[in-house]
């Protein structure tokens, strides 16, 4: 799927989520400084480092799914597609034999009605 259709403009649909945009950001801004805070409160015994490392990690990894979570729509676009069946199934049900059962009745319906 094209980002960028006839007139150059790129969908509207496949914009990042707004949402999982914001809260990464929340969530790495606020990750960090928390981090930093126990990386400046080592004292030499290791445990604050450990604390530091820990929340690094775990920052890193609610991130890196926000991120996947933001941009699900450019990896997963096959997903994102609307009715992306639909001109299969129109031309199928044109050519289905019931439709072509339904205009020979309606022009025998017409038959008949100049009869009368």
């Amino acid at each position: 799927m094209s980002m960028t259709p006839k007139g150059k403009v790129p969908h509207f649909t496949m914009r990042p989520d707004p949402v999982a945009s914001f809260v990464c950001i929340i969530i790495f801004v606020s990750g960090s400084l928390i981090s930093l805070s126990f990386f400046s409160q080592e004292d030499g015994t290791g445990i604050y480092q450990q604390k530091g490392i820990i929340c690094a990690l775990i920052t890193a990894l609610l991130t890196f799914l926000l991120i996947l979570v933001a941009t699900a729509k450019f990896w997963f676009t096959h997903l994102w597609k609307k009715n992306a069946t639909h001109g299969r199934h129109h031309q199928h049900s044109q050519q289905h034999p019931a439709e072509k059962d339904k205009e020979f009745r309606k022009w025998l319906d017409q038959k008949r009605n100049q009869k009368n």
